[in-house]
């Protein structure tokens, strides 16, 4: 809850009420398993489902509960405090949920919100391909009009849960291969399990195969399953990359992070190091984890007040990204060559962790945005 001169710690009435609902619903439906596979998240989500508390900052007509962004803050609060695994179909819940509701058409949420809220249609984000990765404006797979119909062609890449995903939120160019970067393209609903998709898992260095690389020749995608505007679609994109890095993922990672750090100080007062680096370099990790929870307190603020947190989330990624990188790395220092001889989960989470500097726009791309928007530099 926001006030005139700033942020109002206190928790009003309402969010009492929203905090204790959610609460007696864990205390009753404690997680069964704190895995981040795909079957545990599913199962998870279909617990949720049957208290309406998968997307609980979705509109109460459409299955969720009308939350604030302050009652959103506490859901992931109470998520992380419970030890509850992540959804299998975050994708769809935190960033094509999103797009339609704001963007589609009344059939389109009639006909996709309610599946995706139990899980019963997992979806995936079809915008990344191997020459255009952040850099949208760069993406190859056209799209050429055929009466009705949209004959789509090209390859997309690390592309979340792509095996068991039912429908993709696809971005492809609609204008001719030489319409200009971002201009001319169009996001749509594509039906992952039609003739002319081919998905192809990509096995991780972890043994996972979370992503997956995704082919298509001359899939079928109709007019009707256009979101938002024909040539929009660089608008549309902006809007669900907005809804991937708005609060749901960062005040998810806050309570991951903030856990972490804790573990570490623990084991760093366990061990009674006298290492001067390694607790520098924890108390360094303590400095950035305050960093990134004030920053999600502006976030919250800047949402409730209806400003735009564009370019604002470019800030929170780096914020997050460096907080992620180097805690893990002062784990691994903590552990010493015993930890790098053994078999620990601190490697899998440094290895984990790599990949936050390019997941959700490489950290290079953000720093653009942040001088070009933020600081209004040239480019």
């Amino acid at each position: 809850m926001t006030g005139a001169t700033g942020i109002d710690f206190s928790l009003s009435d309402a969010d009492l009420t929203f905090r204790d609902e959610l609460v007696a619903f864990l205390h009753e439906n404690p997680p069964v398993s704190r895995s981040d596979t795909f079957e545990a998240g599913l199962a998870w989500q279909r617990v949720l489902h049957s208290g309406g508390w998968v997307a609980p900052h979705w509109p109460a007509e459409v299955g969720g509960r009308s939350a604030t962004p302050s009652q959103y803050a506490i859901y992931w609060s109470e998520m992380a405090a419970a030890g509850a695994p992540q959804i299998a179909n975050r994708v769809g819940i935190q960033t094509a949920g999103p797009t339609i509701l704001a963007t589609g058409s009344r059939e389109q949420k009639e006909r996709y919100l309610e599946p995706m809220l139990s899980g019963e249609e997992i979806w995936c984000q079809l915008f990344s391909e191997p020459d255009a990765g952040s850099d949208l404006g760069a993406l190859r797979t056209t799209a050429v009009l055929d009466g009705d119909t949209w004959m789509v062609t090209g390859q997309k890449v690390w592309t979340s849960y792509g095996a068991e995903s039912r429908f993709g939120l696809l971005l492809a160019r609609t204008e001719g291969p030489d319409s200009p970067g971002t201009r001319g393209l169009t996001c749509f609903i594509c039906d992952m399990q039609q003739s002319g998709v081919e998905v192809q898992p990509l096995t991780q260095i972890t043994g996972d195969t979370e992503f997956s690389e995704v082919f298509m020749n001359d899939v079928e995608v109709p007019t009707a399953n256009i979101i938002g505007t024909r040539g929009e679609g660089w608008k549309v994109a902006r809007a669900a990359l907005g809804s991937e890095r708005g609060i749901a993922f960062p005040m998810k990672e806050q309570m991951v992070l903030r856990k972490r750090l804790n573990e570490v100080m623990a084991q760093l007062r366990e061990d009674g190091t006298d290492d001067r680096i390694i607790r520098l370099r924890v108390v360094e990790d303590h400095v950035m984890s305050e960093i990134f929870r004030l920053m999600n307190l502006r976030t919250l603020t800047m949402v409730e007040q209806g400003a735009d947190t564009g370019s604002w989330a470019s800030l929170i990624k780096m914020a997050w990204t460096r907080l992620a990188l180097h805690l893990s790395e002062t784990a691994i220092d903590l552990d010493g060559a015993y930890g790098a001889a053994a078999d620990s989960d601190h490697w899998f989470e440094f290895l984990r962790y790599r990949m936050a500097s390019i997941a959700g726009g490489t950290s290079e791309v953000q720093k653009n945005i942040i001088s070009e928007r933020l600081l209004g530099l040239p480019r």
